[in-house]
């Protein structure tokens, strides 16, 4: 018996994840900004989310029925998700490393990602992790590498671009990707 069922016509399932974890890494690299260009950033990153949330309404017919071991695994992976991203900046900035919170909290979603393709059967997770594993080393080096100027410019540069990464990949998945290549005769890679 197969653990997940899907329509076979419909395709990949419906990108709700990325499309949350955007918002949220999105609303973190902007806020940490700290001026007017913040607030605009942060209304740009809801307008754009609420565009995907409308759009994968419109295919919830794309959504999986997952198995109930699936489901427990997949529930499991979500408390521990949002479990680490409200605990580690707190024990973090107990340890002195309070700069590091947001990278290392990127690489937990990054990490949770990966997990998530083998029980959504989504290998394109695989991808959009490892991604966003690369943006928090990125994040990580810049905060440890100017001592105490590097958390302002960490910040924004990992939430911002682990944002862009999720919405990109939640586009992909809905379809957003290859209808806009095929009106503007674009190719992107990936994409037929």
């Amino acid at each position: 018996m197969p653990y997940t069922m899907r329509q076979p016509s419909l395709g990949v399932p419906v990108p709700s994840l990325e499309i949350v974890l955007g918002l949220l890494a999105w609303v973190v690299g902007a806020g940490a900004l700290g001026n007017g260009f913040a607030t605009v950033l942060v209304a740009l990153g809801i307008f754009l989310t609420a565009y995907l949330w409308i759009v994968r309404r419109r295919n919830a017919a794309m959504a999986v029925t997952l198995h109930p071991e699936r489901r427990r695994r997949m529930q499991r992976l979500v408390v521990i998700g949002v479990a680490g991203v409200v605990l580690l900046p707190s024990l973090l900035s107990l340890v002195d490393y309070g700069e590091l919170a947001t990278a290392l909290s990127a690489a937990l979603v990054g990490v949770l990602l990966i997990q998530a393709s083998t029980v959504l059967e989504e290998r394109s997770l695989v991808a959009t992790g490892g991604l966003v594993l690369l943006i928090a080393a990125f994040g990580a080096f810049l905060a440890l590498t100017y001592q105490g100027q590097g958390t302002g410019s960490a910040v924004p540069v990992t939430g911002l671009c682990a944002g862009i990464v999720l919405w990109v990949a939640a586009a992909r998945r809905l379809g957003i990707l290859e209808d806009l290549s095929r009106r503007y005769n674009v190719r992107i890679p990936g994409i037929r």
